[in-house]
């Protein structure tokens, strides 16, 4: 079963009938996790290789710089998405977790989350899983110039979009054969 509704892909024109059905046989997506993974991958390809010509361009340090620039305004973003998409948003810790939720959601399938600690006062969030962007960083040989996590910057770009005061600890454990992290985030009001 395809998953595209046909107002989707319903402007398309192919040539010939038969390649409309190799066309959808092989590259319409079976399912909404190969849906969300494919996209994900786009994604985290597009993270890489961006930052791969920075280094070719600007220089390595150049690359880490950048990479916490695109996530702390990506955190920012995201965090004006998730309060404008939840009546009775939480101005607290809290907000850490719903807004990083919606983009693993949306963003990063493979992560899982746990959630520990839940309060206005202190949120404890654990990700673990496929670093998506660990592993693009690996095999475009450039994973020695980034700074994990690299959601360290999404962090702290939701903490001053929404003026949280809030203080960010993490501990991560890194397995780079399996490109998998397990970060634990824990957020403190000041």
């Amino acid at each position: 079963m395809k998953i595209y509704p046909t107002n989707i892909r319903e402007q398309d024109h192919y040539l010939t009938e038969e390649i409309k059905e190799q066309c959808q046989k092989y590259f319409v997506p079976n399912t909404v996790n190969d849906l969300t993974l494919g996209l994900s991958n786009v994604t985290a390809a597009f993270y890489g290789l961006s930052l791969k010509h920075i280094s070719t361009e600007f220089g390595k340090e150049a690359t880490n710089r950048i990479s916490k620039k695109i996530f702390y305004d990506l955190g920012k973003m995201k965090a004006i998405q998730c309060r404008d998409k939840m009546p009775d948003f939480p101005y607290d810790t809290k907000a850490f977790a719903l807004t990083t939720i919606t983009a693993i959601y949306t963003s990063n399938p493979e992560y899982v989350f746990t959630i520990s600690e839940f309060s206005p006062e202190k949120t404890v969030l654990k990700l673990e899983g496929v670093d998506r962007y660990l592993k693009i960083l690996k095999e475009l040989k450039i994973d020695d110039q980034i700074e994990l996590p690299t959601l360290l910057g999404f962090m702290e770009g939701i903490n001053d979009e929404l003026a949280l005061d809030t203080k960010i600890t993490y501990e991560i454990e890194v397995n780079e054969k399996e490109n998998t992290t397990n970060t634990t985030y824990t957020f403190t009001k000041k």
